[in-house]
């Protein structure tokens, strides 16, 4: 069973090097500028991404198009959505905004795919109920209140487009990708939604009751992280600087973190109960590149208390 997001993270990793493979090869998507920079605007946009099932059919994609609505809908979607009260982005967002149309290049954008990738399959294990309210809204569902009817129909449509080498479906509005890309997408959204349907019609007969059930050490003696998500990563900073562990950054950060989150439990650092810790702690751990050299810009600031020195005063 898909119990968290990680299922995700470790299974869109590939799909996120293809992209990385063809990234350079990518143009620009024409799509309409946002003007007025309003939550009207540009959250339902965001809410038509990252809380809604894909459904429309376009043709075939043999290349990677990215729009800057993509960048302006995620960073003012997530804007909106940490601040329900918020109807306007305020002036300095709006400006970095339109200053960043200046140099606007889709070659540089392998950080906001990814970015839509986890954003959707996070919404989609955490806010699945947003995707049955918004899907009883479309058209063809209108009038229609049983979950299983709409998941078993949206499966059907999904699989008719992958057998189907004309047509895709159209996953990110904001980005458009390859059809053998697009397509894994889609094939990850079935296996969940058939999951799903698979919940809805359990019955007793298909459970032993057998006392012969063993959990997992890997999720049983989880250790509880009582420090910040800062201080974690300065820890494994720490033991990699002292070669005490081989060098996380040389490979895939991303299940190097959920290894981390096997390990220890994390759920203490979460600011709200909406928020995704995992990628929170991936964010930290991925750092900023300045000057060609990663650096981690939160050791920087007088206000955070270093992990060793808290250790030593103790």
């Amino acid at each position: 069973m898909i119990t968290d997001n990680i299922y995700f993270t470790q299974k869109t990793y590939p799909i996120i090097q293809q992209i990385e493979n063809e990234i350079d090869d990518a143009i620009v998507a024409e799509k309409f500028l946002f003007k007025k920079f309003t939550r009207e605007e540009i959250y339902d946009v965001y809410c038509s991404i990252f809380y809604e099932f894909p459904y429309r059919i376009i043709p075939k994609n043999d290349f990677i198009g990215i729009s800057i609505n993509a960048l302006e809908t995620l960073d003012g979607g997530v804007s909106f959505d940490g601040h329900e009260d918020k109807n306007k982005l305020f002036d300095f967002e709006i400006d970095s905004l339109l200053e960043r149309r200046k140099s606007f290049s889709p070659k540089n954008c392998l950080e906001t795919v990814e970015c839509f990738i986890d954003e959707y399959f996070n919404k989609l294990v955490f806010h699945f109920d947003k995707f049955i309210e918004s899907s009883k809204k479309f058209p063809f569902f209108l009038g229609i209140d049983d979950e299983q009817i709409i998941l078993l129909n949206l499966i059907k449509h999904y699989k008719s487009t992958l057998s189907n080498e004309s047509i895709q479906i159209d996953f990110f509005w904001a980005i458009q990708l390859p059809k053998k890309i697009n397509d894994q997408l889609i094939v990850l959204l079935i296996e969940y939604l058939e999951q799903r349907v698979a919940i809805l019609n359990v019955k007793v007969t298909d459970i032993i009751f057998e006392n012969k059930i063993s959990i997992s050490q890997e999720f049983q003696n989880k250790i509880i992280w009582n420090g910040t998500q800062q201080q974690l990563c300065e820890l494994f900073l720490k033991l990699k600087e002292n070669n005490w562990i081989e060098n996380f950054e040389e490979g895939n950060l991303k299940l190097f973190v959920s290894s981390l989150c096997n390990l220890f439990d994390i759920k203490k650092t979460k600011k709200k109960d909406t928020s995704d810790e995992i990628n929170s702690l991936y964010q930290i751990f991925k750092g900023e590149i300045i000057d060609g050299k990663k650096t981690y810009p939160f050791l920087d600031k007088t206000r955070y208390k270093k992990v060793i020195e808290e250790m030593n005063k103790n």
